[in-house]
């Protein structure tokens, strides 16, 4: 009777590992860095859907499977993810699909991945964990991470005056010129702020100093973004008007007022 008992138990093993084999090999080709690569992503708002991952149970046992993992942005995590358990019948596949809250404050304190995500395209990347295991016998986990390309905060950023504008203070001293700032946001932060201050460095026919500046908050939003900001100029470098050419300004970005500049932008602005 014992013999009997362990043959039967040799043979289930047997069955397990030739069936745990197959399901490695299975598991390994579906979460290949290929197929990782071909997942679609895509955000709404701060939500990051992951879907497109079919996997197949080969054993002749049923399959558990969890997806896990981090995602992050220049190396500054953004979000973690766990799909949960899904049961996978033997010969039967699954889709998996995860929806992962993102969350910016993690970028938004790291002044190098907020450098790089200003005004480059940045890496999304997508570090995970496929967590299967056959019941009741067999665990296998798979980590694999995939990358993707995510685009800048302030995509094209360009820089204007509106000389048209511009106003003489009551005692004659400060010329205000508003200052037109245009970009494109196609990164995955949908919307946010920072510390801007600017500074006129170059006006057409003087040499190089500072000829004004301004400060504020910039608030961005996903797409097409413009905003304001007002130039206060000493009127005595103006005494016959705003003349036409090229001017230089100094752009330079932070986390918060009073935070040291994480990037400075020379801008050319022709009036």
């Amino acid at each position: 009777m014992s013999i009997a008992i362990l043959l039967a138990t040799l043979s289930i093993a047997a069955t397990a590992a030739y069936s745990g084999y197959e399901e490695y090999g299975a598991l390994t080709s579906t979460i290949s860095s290929g197929s990782l690569n071909q997942l679609q992503l895509s955000i709404n708002g701060s939500i990051l859907s992951i879907s497109g991952l079919n996997v197949p149970n080969k054993m002749t046992f049923p399959l558990t499977l969890e997806l896990l993992g981090t995602v992050s942005l220049n190396n500054a995590t953004i979000g973690t993810f766990d799909s949960g358990a899904y049961l996978i019948e033997p010969n039967q596949s699954q889709s998996v699909n995860v929806s992962i809250p993102l969350s910016f404050a993690g970028l938004m304190e790291n002044s190098k991945a907020l450098e790089a995500a200003a005004v480059n395209s940045s890496i999304l990347s997508i570090n995970t964990t496929v967590a299967a295991h056959m019941v009741p016998l067999l665990g296998i986990n798979i980590t694999k991470a995939a990358n993707t390309a995510a685009g800048p905060i302030l995509g094209g950023l360009s820089a204007n005056l509106n000389a048209s504008q511009a106003q003489l203070s009551p005692d004659g001293q400060t010329l205000s010129v508003p200052l037109i700032l245009s970009w494109q946001n196609t990164s995955p932060l949908s919307s946010g702020s920072l510390w801007l201050s600017a500074n006129l460095t170059g006006i057409p026919g003087k040499s190089q100093g500072n000829y004004g500046s301004t400060s504020g908050i910039l608030n961005f939003t996903e797409g097409q973004n413009q905003q304001s900001f007002i130039l206060r100029l000493p009127s005595s470098d103006f005494a016959g008007g705003i003349p036409r050419g090229s001017y230089t300004v100094q752009i330079a970005l932070s986390q918060s007022q009073g935070a040291i500049p994480f990037l400075r932008i020379p801008k050319s602005v022709t009036e």
